[in-house]
């Protein structure tokens, strides 16, 4: 993910800073009124105190630190993109986020934090370039070109993304997360072409089909040939097909 904006800071102000200014106010004017050293004290104090929290408030948003996962994002798909805090304490931020566009998005994160006392809420604007998969729509592919019924049972192999009916749960729990492997995977099977040129309707409807037979395709680990301006073959794996479709 490539940064396009460092940050942008910007702060609220809570109920309790102006229940702290309504205080401190009343202090200074019985300090005035009787000649009070006591209550001058504890106004300045108060002060004084309220001034560190938003001083280091605006120092820990402004020195927080988030790492993002890489994720598998498709348009039109709420999708729970993996945000660590590697630096910062109480920072709050949304991790769910829906574009509407395959391509490059702007992903916006708005880090926020009232720390240390609850005076002010502190934000932090997070700015990251993203690639975003096509939709997945269309006719799905068992409908279009296979059938998957009545296949034999033919061993197991390594996960890949594969559909989690699959799973060897007997592998997982010795620690090898392996998943079945039928006679109707790609090595039994001839190979698919998905090619755009045979497609009816608009771009975008097209790229949203062909998007949805890969990734079928892929989870049930059959060998296929993408074909836009030029023939992509399966091995090639499945986020440089989905980056070709994305940016086609």
């Amino acid at each position: 993910m490539k940064l396009i904006k460092k940050f942008a800071l910007s702060s609220k102000p809570t109920k309790y800073f102006y229940i702290l200014i309504g205080a401190i106010i009343i202090l200074f004017i019985m300090a005035y009124t009787h000649n009070n050293n006591i209550a001058y004290i504890v106004m300045f104090f108060i002060f004084s105190i309220s001034l560190s929290s938003l001083i280091i408030g605006r120092i820990n948003i402004l020195k927080s630190q988030i790492e993002i996962k890489k994720n598998r994002i498709f348009a039109n798909q709420p999708t729970k993109i993996s945000i660590f805090v590697k630096k910062g304490k109480f920072i709050n931020f949304n991790s769910t986020y829906t574009f509407p566009k395959r391509g490059y998005n702007i992903l916006t994160i708005k880090l926020s934090s009232n720390y240390p006392l609850n005076l002010a809420i502190f934000y932090k604007e997070i700015k990251k370039e993203i690639l975003v998969y096509p939709e997945l729509k269309g006719v799905s592919l068992k409908n279009g070109f296979i059938k998957t019924e009545n296949i034999d049972f033919d061993g197991l192999k390594n996960y890949n993304y594969d559909d989690i009916k699959f799973i060897h749960w007997a592998s997982f729990a010795k620690g090898d997360l392996q998943v079945k492997k039928f006679s109707g995977d790609s090595e039994n099977i001839q190979s698919l072409v998905f090619d755009i040129n045979k497609l009816q309707g608009d771009k975008e409807t097209k790229i949203s089909q062909l998007a949805l037979w890969c990734y079928e395709a892929y989870q049930k680990n059959l060998k296929f040939t993408l074909i836009l301006d030029k023939k992509i073959e399966s091995k090639k794996g499945f986020d440089e097909i989905f980056k070709r479709l994305a940016l086609y």
